[in-house]
């Protein structure tokens, strides 16, 4: 082998090393941060399934009159917001109501990951049943 030959398999070589080592390397960091994701993904559903457990079994166990459905979402709210376990670093929850429902928003502040779910006081039985109301006859449309 010439000096040329042997300069030129040594510049592949460390090529190809520098090459491996560097996917190795981002895989490497892809994997963990795909880890981490998973890890937060699951504290937040954790935590949702314990305060949606919580509020069926407060339901269940209080069992308040039917009200309002604005007052029942209010009760709800109250009961999602008491006691669960810490939240994974970096996540926030925000309960918002809207008209007879809640909604539970969980934002991560490093990951672009937000989880939603919608609490419904109807759904869980805490309105008054209106009524339906009759259908209209023929006489009454004016047929």
């Amino acid at each position: 082998m010439t000096l040329t030959e042997v300069i030129m398999a040594v510049l592949v070589f460390s090529l190809a090393s520098t090459s491996s080592l560097r996917l190795w390397g981002s895989s490497a960091t892809w994997s963990q941060a795909a880890e981490a994701r998973q890890a937060l993904a699951s504290g937040i559903e954790a935590d949702l399934m314990r305060r949606s457990h919580r509020l069926r079994a407060s339901v269940a166990r209080d069992r308040p009159d039917p009200v309002a459905c604005e007052q029942a979402a209010e009760w709800m709210r109250s009961r999602l917001a008491g006691g669960a376990a810490l939240l994974p670093q970096g996540v926030h929850k925000e309960l918002i109501r809207e008209g007879g429902s809640v909604w539970l928003v969980y934002k991560a502040a490093a990951e672009p990951l937000e989880r939603r779910r919608l609490f419904s006081a109807a759904a869980h039985g805490l309105c008054p049943v209106v009524p339906e109301r009759p259908g209209l006859t023929d006489t009454e449309v004016g047929a």
